[in-house]
């Protein structure tokens, strides 16, 4: 069952976008988000394929996306955790009770969703707050001009 104080890696998107009740972008916008302020890469993996023209694997700064398609996302989330160099340095976030249980039994480690979520909105609060406490730094052109093609900042 899922452990308390983990840090995520795979997330599986699917499970969390039933409930967030959300869009694919926005996730992944929420997610960036917290992959930002975290200072750690995430990755979420959803079933199916890509929309037509898309690649299999997504690279949006801090966050990748993986269509799982032809395997399921679970089947691609074990997968990973398989051939991971240490499977108990990674940490899935579901609360689909057999993936927690394949994910165990991979060597992995599961997070549930809103232990991930209470985490995350702790953690974005936090940023926020900090970020108050910095001052403007001009936002000439040439800064918003950096900012823009900073990749990080890059959504689709």
């Amino acid at each position: 069952m899922p452990q308390n104080g983990a840090v995520a890696e795979l997330i599986d998107g699917n499970n969390l976008l039933g409930q967030r009740g959300v869009t694919r972008e926005t996730l992944v916008r929420e997610l960036g988000d917290l992959a930002r302020a975290r200072g750690r890469k995430l990755t979420v993996v959803f079933d199916g394929p890509p929309d037509h023209g898309r690649p299999k694997v997504q690279l949006l700064g801090d966050v990748t996306i993986v269509y799982a398609a032809p395997r399921s996302a679970d089947e691609e989330i074990v997968r990973r955790i398989r051939e991971a160099r240490d499977p108990r340095g990674v940490t899935v976030v579901t609360d689909d009770r057999v993936l927690c249980e394949a994910v165990d039994a991979a060597g992995g480690r599961t997070l549930a969703v809103v232990a991930f979520r209470q985490a995350g909105s702790q953690r974005l609060k936090k940023k926020a707050a900090e970020g108050e406490d910095k001052r403007d730094p001009g936002g000439s052109t040439s800064d918003w001009a950096r900012w823009f093609s900073d990749p990080r900042n890059r959504i689709g």
